[in-house]
């Protein structure tokens, strides 16, 4: 596929098939992050890909849990622009997936944020190449992942990618 049609067509999703990724696309998509350029070519980024239902939910109940928060510390023109997006606070897309790949940047490498964030750019027009379909998710809070994935001192996650086919409606 041309990669301005590529670019022009990929959406975020929040539906997604329980049909699992084979290994070996996964294995693709994700290596395409690591040809995106990065400050001083140190490739300052990781990628822990989750599978494990208990995980996800895991994953599922903290995000709910400080987006929730986050809601209710919001000004009313925010909650009104989320329900015009039909955004819930819900966040069944993280359970659905068959994927989450949740990306962690070296913080002590310099250009590291921008550096991780065309990573994920990356990785997300090879997923549009492969059909498949994602969302860069960022919780309000994400330090709870520090926990849940044993997350190396220096490392700090940056996005939840689920991964994952289509829906289909």
């Amino acid at each position: 596929m041309d990669i301005y049609k590529i670019m022009k067509n990929r959406r975020s999703t929040r539906s997604f098939s329980a049909t699992a990724i084979s290994d070996k696309i996964l294995q693709r998509v994700l290596s395409a992050g690591t040809y995106a350029p990065s400050g001083a070519n140190q490739k300052p980024y990781a990628y822990v890909m989750v599978k494990d239902p208990v995980l996800k939910e895991q994953i599922r109940t903290q995000c709910e849990r400080v987006d929730q928060a986050h809601y209710q510390k919001s000004p009313e023109w925010f909650k009104d622009w989320m329900d015009s997006k039909h955004i819930s606070l819900t966040k069944s897309f993280l359970t659905d997936a068959p994927c989450l790949v949740v990306i962690i940047g070296e913080s002590n490498k310099p250009y590291w944020l921008e550096s991780t964030w065309l990573s994920i750019a990356y990785i997300l027009l090879a997923a549009e190449q492969e059909s498949l379909v994602t969302l860069t998710y960022t919780p309000a809070e994400i330090d709870f992942l520090y926990d849940i994935l044993s997350i190396p001192a220096g490392f700090k996650p940056v996005v939840i990618l689920p991964i994952g086919y289509p829906k289909k409606p």
